[in-house]
């Protein structure tokens, strides 16, 4: 079936919700992101029937366009190599034939809200290779004794037809405002690359006698990645030329000589991206009494980058509700997050999760916090 003749209807006769004062269900291409990541895998998990499963997508959309929320980040894919749709390219499909991302897009549609489908690009397995990595283990990085492990190479070539082509399926079957690519970098810790890649890689360094043996192995890496960021952009854009593609990063400090070799400014200058969504996970826990000076200074570094090589993509920020590195403790947190993204110029806001930020959201929105960001950002 085309789900391209997908019908737009009114967000708010269709769902029965208000909105707060001063937002529009249906977001103008301008308009600032404000949107959740959802955890798809869990929603399969907690509802065992399709009937329940739907409930559950429709009171997670019922419960964005109320808020005021603009757009939804569903997970598609997952860390182990496997995907929450029927994918033509990926085997391991956890829900069956039943279609998740069809259901929510539909229902996004009617509500005026957007969907970006994540993807978790480059992991598959993490240690250990899992999904793609187990028919072609000779794409995978390796660990330092030669073994492969669960992530996916981007010096690869055919890997990143590979991956490019997961995402193209989407494109094309579904009408979706854009894409996040989330793991489009490498593992964080020194490893190996594919074998193929380690061979051209001593070829290529001969080339480039002025370059350390460290300068060179970074910048063969980054020179990778950036190959399958521009690969991703132009074929998903060959099939729907108004596409907007987002990605996750960890912000300014990645983009060059870092072990995740994530070149974004790059990416955002050429126009291969459209919005680059800054790691807001800034906690006590982890930066200490300082962690709102640390989260200024990033967020606010990334901007000034962003502007310094004349990037295109606008510059967001993921608010983490919970996350490995700490979590919200109290809804007042969201504010102190969202009056200073904004002051160092960030224009958009993501939360990790929907389901993480439930504890907090009815405080939020009693305060305004996320209505306030709207309105700085949108002035």
């Amino acid at each position: 079936m085309r789900r391209r003749a997908f019908l737009r209807t009114s967000a708010a006769t269709a769902a029965g919700a208000a909105l707060p004062a001063g937002l529009t269900a249906q977001p103008s291409k301008a308009s600032p992101f404000l949107g959740s990541w959802l955890h798809l895998q869990t929603l399969l998990r907690d509802h065992a029937s399709r009937a329940g499963r739907e409930r559950a997508i429709d009171e997670i959309l019922d419960g964005h366009l109320a808020a005021g929320f603009r757009g939804v980040i569903p997970y598609i894919t997952n860390t182990s190599g496997g995907a929450h749709f029927p994918s033509r390219v990926i085997r391991q499909q956890p829900a069956g034939d039943w279609d998740p991302l069809e259901y929510l897009i539909r229902g996004a549609d009617k509500r005026g809200l957007e969907v970006y489908p994540a993807f978790c690009v480059l992991v598959s397995g993490h240690e250990e290779p899992s999904g793609i990595l187990l028919e072609h283990p000779e794409w995978a990085s390796r660990h330092p004794d030669g073994k492969p492990m669960g992530h996916i190479c981007p010096t690869h070539p055919a890997s990143r037809d590979w991956a490019a082509s997961v995402i193209a399926d989407v494109v094309k079957r579904y009408p979706t405002k854009g894409v996040m690519l989330d793991y489009l970098r490498y593992y964080n810790r020194p490893r190996r690359l594919d074998v193929a890649s380690e061979k051209e890689f001593e070829t290529w360094k001969k080339g480039r006698p002025d370059l350390s043996e460290k300068e060179a192995f970074q910048t063969f890496r980054e020179e990778g990645i950036s190959r399958l960021a521009r690969q991703i952009s132009e074929t998903a854009r060959a099939l729907n030329p108004d596409l907007r593609i987002a990605i996750y990063s960890w912000g300014p400090h990645v983009a060059k000589n870092h072990l995740v070799a994530q070149p974004w400014p790059v990416w955002s200058r050429e126009g291969w991206i459209d919005r680059v969504s800054v790691s807001g996970y800034c906690y006590p826990d982890n930066y200490g009494d300082k962690y709102l000076e640390v989260f200024s200074r990033r967020i606010g570094d990334a901007v000034k980058l962003n502007r310094s090589v004349g990037g295109r993509a606008e510059m967001s920020f993921t608010l983490g509700a919970s996350t490995s590195h700490g979590k919200i403790r109290d809804a007042g947190w969201i504010g102190d997050y969202l009056s200073r993204a904004a002051e160092q110029g960030a224009t958009g806001c993501d939360v990790f999760t929907w389901a993480y930020l439930q504890p907090h959201l009815k405080e939020a929105l009693r305060r305004g916090f996320f209505l306030d960001f709207l309105r700085r950002v949108s002035a």
